[in-house]
């Protein structure tokens, strides 16, 4: 990769042999599989669809979904084409698949949400790509990056962005092409947990941001800061922190990031092997919004004559949900299970009953998908929304809700709600999404300097 930028880029040649952090990434393992069809080197070609009103989109998305179920079978084909024509934004008013429904309607609706899965897929695990070449001020670069790949960034009124860049992008990947911007009109983004991405001027002898950064598809991961802390009093449990930014594409929004400390070995120059000195339970995050995650990881204090860690393997699991879709379950007196299904996701309202002055709504949650692990099922957990709508069409929220259960198959979830007419007349509407795509990510640090 480096050799990539040294060659289009010989302004950088002497800046990179000046700086000593380097990162080199092998993300290589990826739980969904290979590169789906209609890549270019693992980048995704996204195709240009023209943008209709969502109100639009939604009514025609209704009304071809009913004529899937149509007497004449050249009208089911026509209609399934043209939602096939529309892509993956009307997986969000796909209706869901009720016990109810017939074969065939059920038939064709699965074979859309399998076909927009695949090509979400490849959005969500594949980097946006930038084609962009001439001289132009870093403001007008970003602008056009930023419209190229549907990764919003807030410029404002930033320093040295009216600067002159000279850009050659070739289907670049999106973290590449922005770093290498931002470089040239000497900036950085300030790393902060859960923040969106703020440019700020980067400090003196700074090292570039493309020298620092390891780059996998929508992500970006660059190490911040190595601190050791030596316990006088109780020497054996001193440690060592390192904390890292882990960046995504602002498009992109995961729900559950998870640092398998069992998977890290970081090798020291005299030979050491330095242990994670972290539980599971303390590598695991959920981010709360913005574009990155800075966390700091502990490990075993390695001896003084240890000057550097030559390498550092190990492995990031990421959970990043795909297009919303409401489920909507009606007749809550009535007893028994209601079922009906989103993609991968199969949602049951178990039970509807009163609990004193209050009504609580049971349901379950599961996923179809043998490959997903319960990781990802909490993933599913962390992006849901539930709601009630009463007879007058006014959406009712929930006062609490918790989880009953959680296993490997499934997560139970109960919602209490303050009805004070009773849930007659009243429909139940569950939010998630249809898909959570699950990446390990395999990545690999050479040579980090040791204070």
């Amino acid at each position: 990769m480096m050799n990539h930028y040294l060659n289009r880029c010989p302004w950088l040649t002497s800046t990179l042999l000046c700086c000593g952090l380097v990162w080199g990434v092998d993300w290589t393992r990826v739980s969904i599989g290979q590169d789906p069809v209609g890549t270019r080197n693992g980048v995704a070609k996204r195709a240009q669809k023209p943008k209709m009103d969502l109100g639009e989109m939604e009514k025609k998305v209704v009304a071809l979904s009913a004529d899937l179920d149509a007497s004449k079978q050249a009208i089911r084909d026509q209609a399934e084409a043209w939602l096939l024509e529309l892509g993956p934004s009307v997986v969000e008013f796909l209706p869901p698949i009720g016990a109810d429904a017939s074969p065939e309607w059920k038939m064709r609706i699965e074979r859309l949400r399998d076909s927009f899965s695949k090509l979400e897929m490849q959005q969500l695990t594949l980097p946006s790509t930038v084609t962009l070449s001439g001289s132009m001020t870093g403001r007008e670069a970003l602008t056009k990056i930023a419209d190229e790949t549907g990764n919003k960034l807030q410029l404002g009124d930033a320093p040295n962005l009216e600067r002159e860049v000279v850009t050659d992008f070739e289907a670049t990947p999106f973290w590449e092409a922005f770093d290498e911007v931002v470089d040239q009109i000497e900036m950085t983004v300030a790393a902060g947990d859960g923040e969106t991405m703020q440019l700020v001027p980067r400090a003196l002898n700074a090292p570039l941001r493309i020298s620092t950064a390891g780059y996998s598809g929508v992500f970006r991961i660059e190490p911040l800061s190595v601190q050791k802390t030596y316990l006088l009093q109780d020497p054996g449990r001193s440690t060592m922190q390192i904390t890292v930014l882990l960046s995504w594409e602002p498009r992109l929004t995961p729900v559950f990031v998870k640092f398998p400390m069992e998977s890290m070995k970081l090798t020291c120059d005299d030979g050491q092997v330095l242990q994670a000195q972290m539980s599971a339970e303390e590598t695991e995050f959920k981010p709360e919004g913005g574009s990155q995650l800075q966390l700091s990881l502990n490990f075993v204090l390695p001896e003084r004559q240890a000057k550097k860690i030559v390498k550092w393997d190990g492995k990031v699991f990421v959970s990043i949900p795909g297009k919303p879709a409401t489920l909507e379950f009606t007749d809550l007196t009535k007893e028994g299970a209601k079922i009906a299904t989103i993609g991968n996701l199969k949602v049951v309202l178990e039970k509807a009953r009163k609990n004193r002055d209050i009504y609580e709504l049971l349901i379950g949650l599961s996923q179809s998908s043998p490959e997903q692990s319960s990781d990802a099922i909490r993933g599913w957990n962390n992006t849901h929304e539930a709601f009630l709508m009463d007879k007058n069409n006014k959406r009712l929220e929930h006062v609490g809700w918790s989880t009953t259960r959680m296993s490997n198959k499934d997560v139970g979830l109960s919602y209490l709600f303050d009805v004070e007419k009773g849930l007659e007349g009243c429909k139940f509407m569950y939010r998630a999404p249809g898909s959570i795509v699950d990446q390990t990510i395999d990545f690999a640090l050479e040579d980090v300097p040791l204070p």
